[in-house]
């Protein structure tokens, strides 16, 4: 009876793993091509809707570039236009071309000789800033200008109505202005009448900056204009 159990059992182990083997082997086998088929996938061959798809991203690529093109000539017409000189007469020019023209001597002022034989009453076109008596837009020792006078206070200098003009109008340069003269200078809300203290860096011409207190709010002005009272 004993062995007759023990047989059993041991055919019962025998045949569950022969199932399990059969089971290995059949996934083996039915998982095979499927592996060499991932391995070894068929060429794309484009469908005639692929085709189609395609023709009409390009042709809509073409005409992205089409409309780039007219909106940069646009601005390029929006740029001609607004460098146009208008003369009262209803004529006009580019100042773009418009070689030795006012509006070209101030933009390339080292191309020309400008005449500095200037009088009392005569009035040159500047650009108009503002500067704080400090370190960064100044030397080092800020509170003293060029001509050496000292700024008694900073913070509460703008009442003292001085300025600094670029060093081409000055006459250690063949300009019409040295330090101390008074000059009137027609700039929207800082119009009236200063006294020249300070130099700007030589790098600029024709302009002028008003000392401030230092956190005075920021202003320019590009069409302001210099007279010359003595």
């Amino acid at each position: 009876m004993y062995n007759l159990k023990r047989f059993c059992s041991t055919n019962i182990i025998l045949i569950f793993a022969l199932i399990l083997f059969s089971t290995i082997g059949t996934l083996i086998i039915t998982k095979k091509p499927h592996i060499q088929a991932e391995q070894n996938p068929e060429m794309w061959v484009p469908t005639q809707e692929d085709i189609a798809y395609q023709d009409s991203m390009y042709t809509i690529i073409m005409q992205t570039q089409q409309q780039l093109d007219t909106v940069r000539q646009g601005i390029n017409k929006i740029l001609w236009k607004l460098e146009r000189l208008e003369y009262s007469d209803g004529s006009w020019d580019s100042i773009r071309y418009k070689k030795g023209s006012a509006i070209d001597k101030r933009r390339n002022p080292d191309d020309f000789e400008f005449n500095m034989d200037m009088e009392c009453g005569d009035t040159l076109e500047v650009s108009a800033t503002m500067y704080y008596p400090v370190v960064g837009q100044c030397d080092d020792t800020p509170d003293i200008t060029a001509d050496q006078t000292k700024i008694p206070d900073i913070y509460d200098c703008s009442h003292l109505r001085w300025i600094a003009v670029s060093q081409d109008l000055l006459w250690f340069n063949g300009g019409p202005i040295r330090y101390g003269d008074t000059v009137f200078v027609y700039a929207g809300h800082k119009t009236g009448s200063y006294i020249v203290r300070d130099a700007m860096n030589k790098r600029f011409k024709f302009k002028i900056d008003f000392l401030e207190s230092v956190g005075t709010d920021l202003y320019s002005f590009t069409d302001a204009k210099l007279l010359i009272n003595s």
